[in-house]
């Protein structure tokens, strides 16, 4: 399983939420992840609000595959790479 995802059978789905301390991170990380599902040709659902991010990833077709995965994987990454960098910076 993947970090932060949870899968979902029905429909098919890989559901994420991420908190953040403040809007300003919260934007950063909504300007990644848009970079990434634009390499992967992904384009989950997103939801936000004040301190939180939801995505949900469905299949193009049917079944759950390797891109789906692969997506929630670089989104799992940007967040531990990004509250792991605040966590330092906040000493």
């Amino acid at each position: 399983m993947i970090e932060h995802f949870k899968q979902r059978n029905r429909p098919d789905s890989l559901e994420g939420k991420f908190t953040f301390t403040s809007y300003e991170l919260l934007r950063e990380f909504l300007d990644f992840v848009a970079e990434d599902c634009e390499q992967l040709e992904r384009h989950p659902n997103i939801s936000f609000g004040r301190d939180y991010v939801s995505i949900m990833i469905y299949p193009i077709a049917g079944e759950l595959g390797d891109a789906e995965h692969e997506l929630a994987r670089c989104i799992s990454k940007r967040y531990e790479q990004m509250t792991a960098a605040k966590r330092i910076e906040n000493g």
